[in-house]
């Protein structure tokens, strides 16, 4: 059974055209991992649900103080990108989550991927983890680079 890791960067907008934009230019098949999307997330008292990750998105793109965690698979076997997630910050931004395979941050080709990513969101913050979901504000996913691997 494959071991997996996450990257993890800071997005300074929640603009949805930068995840389609993704999707698009690494051949993404996104298959979304949930049926309904609440609003709040994990409330008790829902007072909208989305049936779509695109009106979702939509949605998130103009609520700044919106905290949210979304996810996909990536349908695409020959891809090396197995799951992307989003996590919309409580202050207006959104850290983008890919997850590949691999065992260690240190191997080349997850470095190499890491680099790749954050050049490519543009994204100052960003790191390696395993099976850790992130914080839920920009100034807290900081700390929370800080003290993992990180380039």
């Amino acid at each position: 059974m494959p071991q997996y890791l996450d990257l993890y960067f800071l997005v300074d907008n929640r603009k949805t055209s930068t995840i389609r934009d993704f999707f698009n230019n690494y051949a993404f098949i996104k298959k979304e991992l949930a049926d309904e999307y609440p609003i709040p997330q994990f409330s008790d008292f829902v007072y909208q649900t989305f049936y779509s990750d695109n009106h979702l998105l939509e949605y998130l793109e103009g609520r700044v103080d919106c905290d949210y965690i979304i996810y996909w698979q990536n349908l695409n076997e020959r891809s090396d990108i197995y799951q992307f997630m989003v996590q919309y910050t409580s202050d207006g931004k959104m850290i983008v989550g890919i997850t590949v395979k691999g065992t260690e941050p240190s191997d080349t080709k997850v470095t190499s991927t890491f680099k790749e990513m954050k050049d490519y969101f543009n994204a100052y913050f960003g790191c390696i983890t395993s099976e850790e979901a992130p914080p839920e504000t920009s100034e807290a996913f900081k700390q929370f680079c800080r003290i993992r691997y990180s380039h």
